[in-house]
């Protein structure tokens, strides 16, 4: 699970930027909270804001920080058979992009994220400038195992001993030095590298909108021939459990001669009977396939624990289904994911549905520079209307509408 992200100088984010999950120390729905450690983590961060405003590259920037990783510390021939590479991975690799300036002399990108797997608490992060890392740091359970800075390597007191055999290992000027002590054979090094590497393998899933016919292909389909979707056939029935939840009658998916194909139940007017009907997934309802992939996103994360990232969460799905995603996650019974998404649906903007510290809104500036902020950060009253102060632009972040269209 996330405990925050932390980045500066990002395409429109040029300040520092918190994405923070601890909780503040509020009363109201104590459910949508879960302990990890000895800390107070919030489940769900719904954000808020204009057109163009930085939404996206607020999670872009995760996905970036992300995907810089994964890269490095994975082999591209084991990605297929061994960790699932998702298209927004693909299309972030090797992405870090700064905001844009006027300045000739370019500025590091930072990004740092603190988490939980493992039960352990680790704290990572980088600054890199082109190609270039700059600094390098990682502590574990609040001890240092490494700091870099350029060529220089300082590794932490509590690891000196294990790592005194490997005084020649030295960092690279684009390596990073997380790559090189997941390659190396010794159990106390391996103990906190395993859970590392397994969270940005197996805990971190993402659903955006803009690759949302990419994602579908990625999820039906690996290495040309095996459908992933039929993988795990608990996952894929865990799914279409939750959709006919939803009131949508899917009972199985099959591969009819190298066709993927949704069937559904239907009763039949001339018989009587229950029948099912197998519908190619082209011509199915993107709605549905979107439900079902995140579904199916959400079983693997309740079995490894993680985060979900959805861009635009409101998009073909209809309100009352949001809210029921939403809901799901809040409740109690939920102790390993946490959902953080984007939305312009305000008919969920109330204190019913979120605490203060749930709701975020990404505003930008005549710079075009982006800012976040939540209503904890401006004191707003756990009994105000969140959507009405909204639209009424309280808090910012609402677009600036001038005369009319015509």
């Amino acid at each position: 699970m996330i405990i925050s992200f932390r980045f500066k100088n990002f395409r429109s984010f040029l300040e520092e930027t918190f994405i923070d999950m601890k909780a503040v120390n509020y009363k109201e729905h104590p459910n949508h909270l879960v302990m990890a450690g000895n800390k107070r983590l919030i489940k769900t961060l719904a954000v808020y804001g204009a057109n163009a405003s930085g939404k996206t590259n607020l999670f872009l920037a995760l996905a970036s920080f992300h995907s810089f990783i994964f890269w490095q510390l994975f082999s591209l021939k084991d990605i297929p058979r061994k960790h699932f590479m998702s298209i927004l991975q693909f299309s972030s690799m090797d992405k870090i992009l700064p905001f844009h300036t006027d300045e000739e002399d370019p500025q590091p990108t930072e990004m740092e994220l603190s988490f939980i797997s493992g039960q352990r608490i680790y704290e990572y992060g980088f600054s890199i400038c082109g190609q270039k890392i700059l600094t390098e740091h990682l502590t574990v359970d609040s001890h240092v195992v490494f700091t870099r800075t350029a060529g220089e390597l300082s590794i932490g007191r509590q690891y000196e001993k294990a790592l005194r055999q490997r005084t020649g290992i030295r960092p690279h000027g684009n390596r990073l030095f997380c790559s090189v002590l997941l390659c190396l054979d010794i159990p106390e090094i391996s103990a906190i590298m395993e859970p590392f590497e397994a969270f940005f393998s197996k805990q971190i899933a993402y659903y955006y909108d803009f690759l949302e016919p990419f994602q579908l292909a990625g999820n039906m389909i690996m290495d040309g021939r095996i459908y992933k979707a039929l993988e795990c056939p608990d996952a894929l029935n865990y799914g279409l459990a939750q959709l006919r939840k939803l009131g949508i009658p899917a009972e199985e998916f099959i591969v009819d001669r190298g066709i993927p194909k949704l069937g559904y139940r239907f009763k039949s007017r001339a018989t009587g009977e229950y029948r099912i009907h197998y519908m190619d997934h082209t011509k199915v309802s993107m709605g549905t396939m979107k439900y079902l992939q995140l579904f199916i996103k959400i079983y693997y994360l309740s079995k490894s624990g993680g985060v979900l990232i959805i861009d635009n969460i409101s998009n073909e799905f209809h309100p009352t289904v949001t809210k029921f995603l939403i809901d799901s996650f809040q409740q109690e019974k939920n102790k390993n994911i946490q959902l953080i998404f984007t939305t312009y649906d305000i008919s969920i903007l109330n204190n019913q549905q979120f605490r203060r510290d749930e709701v975020a809104f990404v505003d930008i500036n005549e710079y075009q520079e982006s800012r976040l902020y939540t209503l904890a950060d401006i004191k707003v009253r756990s009994d105000a209307s969140f959507s009405k102060d909204y639209l009424l632009g309280k808090y910012g972040a609402i677009p600036l509408l001038k005369d009319c269209i015509f």
